[in-house]
């Protein structure tokens, strides 16, 4: 094999590999050698300080939050899209000591023009090829929104685990 072929194939498999890292999204912090059952009591008070709970599931040790709705910029001639914020929080034991971690995901509404274009651009038929079931199978209208994530609020996911941190430890020890 040639010098080029060794560097190309190199990089080849450089590419590859960094293609198969998948990033966890929201932030992570170690909250020391406390009691998991605390742990999670706790952090579903703090979560619910900053959003309303819907569900808390202690042996998975996932809390996750209704989405609240922010503002959002007028990026579009009639006005903004919607927007809402979707917090979740996951506490897990790692070693001996117990982890959160938390993500807070900015979406925003899609439109449904651009679904229907969405749609067009995918079928090279005039003539429709989809039943409606196959198309929007849902039938109500929470269940026909499309929500997109457009980023991460990690400074609220930093306060989040900041403030969960100093309920486990209120005398300020690591």
């Amino acid at each position: 094999m040639t010098r080029l072929g060794l560097i190309s194939t190199g990089f080849l498999a450089a590419f590859l590999a960094a293609g198969c890292t998948e990033v966890t999204p929201g932030r992570t912090r170690s909250l020391g050698e406390v009691d998991y059952a605390l742990a999670f009591a706790t952090g579903q008070e703090v979560l619910s300080q900053y959003y309303s709970v819907q569900s808390a599931e202690v042996n998975t040790g996932v809390i996750t939050a209704r989405p609240k709705p922010v503002k959002a910029g007028n990026d579009r001639l009639l006005g903004g899209y919607p927007a809402r914020q979707v917090a979740r929080m996951r506490i897990r034991r790692e070693g001996r000591s117990i982890v959160a971690q938390v993500s807070v995901a900015v979406q925003r509404q899609r439109s449904q023009m651009r679904r229907q274009m969405q749609q067009v651009g995918d079928n090279y038929d005039s003539v429709p090829n989809k039943t409606p079931a196959e198309d929007q199978a849902a039938t109500t209208i929470e269940q026909n929104e499309n929500w997109e994530v457009r980023r991460y609020a990690h400074e609220i996911e930093a306060k989040i685990l900041d403030d969960l941190y100093k309920a486990l430890h209120p005398d300020g020890k690591k």
